[in-house]
């Protein structure tokens, strides 16, 4: 008798790096220190606080924009600012959970459809909404990640491994 093999939906591998990642960004929210949230590397930059917020809002937020076909650019609020890192890695478990359940709701036919983001009934882009999932969900937030641990490290904070060990816990250095 010949074992049935699992047909692997094309949205499994995002699913996949979505839980892979968040285990590295997680170790990051984790070492922020709560009396720094308000502190900014420069004038124009976000805070701490609204940057570690908005890292454990992303995820959600882009699978919640890729759900319909076409969505116009909505007016996007003010960055929040952290209060604790306890709210930060609460947020970050909640949204991860829920932008998980979108993207494993979407069927294959779903994946490849196209996704339009328009402004005033124009187009400002069309992909398939799996392009648009890899670019926003994931990209964007390994983006805002590599920002929170330059901002770590400008706090003097260690940093721990990302995607090989850092100059705080490389034992060769």
């Amino acid at each position: 008798m010949k074992a049935e093999t699992k047909q692997m939906r094309l949205v499994d591998p995002i699913l996949m790096e979505m839980d892979q990642e968040a285990e590295t960004t997680k170790k990051l929210l984790e070492i922020i220190p709560e009396d720094k949230l308000s502190w900014r590397p420069h004038q124009k930059a976000r805070s701490l606080g609204e940057l570690a917020l908005h890292i454990a809002q992303v995820q959600v937020l882009a699978a919640e924009m890729g759900q319909p076909d076409t969505l116009e650019l909505p007016n996007f609020p003010p960055d929040e600012e952290a209060t604790s890192r306890e709210q930060i890695l609460e947020s970050f478990a909640e949204n991860l959970k829920k932008a998980k359940d979108i993207v494993a709701s979407t069927d294959d036919a779903q994946a490849l459809a196209e996704w339009k983001l328009t402004k005033e009934g124009k187009t400002l882009m069309a992909m398939p909404r799996l392009g648009f999932w890899r670019g926003l969900l994931l990209n964007h937030t390994y983006h805002h990640r590599g920002q929170l641990s330059a901002y770590l490290r400008e706090l003097d904070v260690p940093i721990p491994s990302i995607y090989g060990p850092s100059a705080d816990t490389n034992p060769f250095a």
